[in-house]
């Protein structure tokens, strides 16, 4: 038990130095893409549900303009 938290405490002080394996850097990239995503995911819904009417007026126009284009 002591061996697993002193190599814990060891990972995290490289870490904290900035010493990580590229494997490390790597998985630390990928959870920020994530959370990224995840970000910008619900910014865009949020953006969505906010302008809907505004959205769907526009896609009636659009209809009506390419029905009487006919």
């Amino acid at each position: 038990m002591l061996k697993k938290l002193s190599e814990l405490n060891q990972k995290a002080s490289l870490a904290a130095w900035g010493i990580v394996s590229k494997a490390q850097r790597g998985q630390a990239l990928s959870e920020y893409g994530v959370i990224i995503g995840v970000v910008v995911g619900v910014i865009v819904v949020a953006v969505v549900i906010q302008f809907r009417d505004e959205i769907v007026g526009a896609f009636q126009d659009a209809t009506k303009a390419l029905r009487s284009a006919r």
